[in-house]
């Protein structure tokens, strides 16, 4: 509470000192200068910085060394969903989707294939606002609750993991969390394969930053198709490999292999 209440604090106070602009002299706008770029400086960080734990506590690693963690954002994709499901039973890996609730009602059976081959389903709003950090008190738990009851739905667990669009914070995003039960997961690297269009540079920018316990952040949706990931996430896995990383999930290991044993067990209850 305090926290949120000194942000509050220096968004009034940074506003309020407009006021000093008044009567309008050089040395009053070099003043008001410094003090608003100063003020409005921290506020973006604080609200758009991914790692930043002023708003709310968030991790940005594993728990295990030598492990990663793939973690995909704003899907799931009618087309490349899937393709990127097959890649992952390919290579054996098992990586995080966080979801928006929207696009999940449009393809329940998406997500639930992802579910059911062992990938951990987390919360990304049900509607990816892209004004996150602005909405009022009742859209945050809206748009939050809303995620996290989608996917109980679809796949009959109450995920524990969320990440808000682009990272955003919001000043209330600690207490709305809280009383829901999740954790916020952010990232280590993140690839920009959201602005990178060459599969190779998009590969090396990821290889030459991932080191011990990162949790790296992709996406599965993009209006134009997330072609250029998919061709070059292939040979980041084999490569992670090769330098002896293990690919785990971005949650916590027992609540992983929860999901992986219930997994075994219905898969034991439909072959009888």
């Amino acid at each position: 509470m305090v926290r949120t209440a000194l942000f509050l604090l220096l968004f009034c106070v940074t506003n309020a000192s407009l006021a000093l602009l008044y009567p309008f002299s050089l040395a009053r706008f070099l003043l008001e200068t410094v003090i608003y770029g100063t003020g409005t400086g921290v506020m973006l960080y604080l609200l758009f910085y991914p790692r930043s734990q002023w708003l709310v506590a968030n991790r940005s690693q594993v728990e295990r060394d030598g492990c990663v963690a793939l973690t995909f954002d704003d899907g799931p994709d009618p087309v490349d969903t899937p393709r990127l499901l097959d890649l992952l039973r390919e290579k054996n890996v098992k990586a995080t989707f966080f979801v928006v609730g929207q696009r999940a009602e449009q393809h329940p059976e998406i997500v639930r294939r992802a579910w059911e081959e062992g990938h951990l389903i987390a919360n990304h709003t049900w509607s990816h606002r892209p004004l996150f950090c602005f909405l009022s008190p009742r859209r945050l738990r809206y748009e939050i609750e809303g995620g996290s009851e989608c996917i109980e739905r679809i796949c009959g667990i109450r995920t524990r993991y969320f990440r808000s669009p682009v990272g955003l914070r919001h000043p209330l995003l600690r207490f709305v969390l809280q009383n829901a039960g999740l954790e916020y997961i952010s990232w280590r690297v993140r690839s920009h394969d959201t602005i990178i269009r060459n599969s190779r540079v998009l590969a090396r920018r990821i290889l030459s930053k991932v080191t011990s316990r990162d949790i790296i952040l992709m996406h599965d949706h993009r209006p134009k198709g997330a072609q250029v990931m998919l061709e070059a996430l292939p040979g980041v896995i084999d490569e992670l490999k090769q330098r002896g990383f293990e690919f785990v999930l971005a949650g916590s290991p027992n609540l992983s292999a929860a999901i992986l044993n219930d997994e075994n067990m219905r898969t034991d209850s439909r072959i009888q």
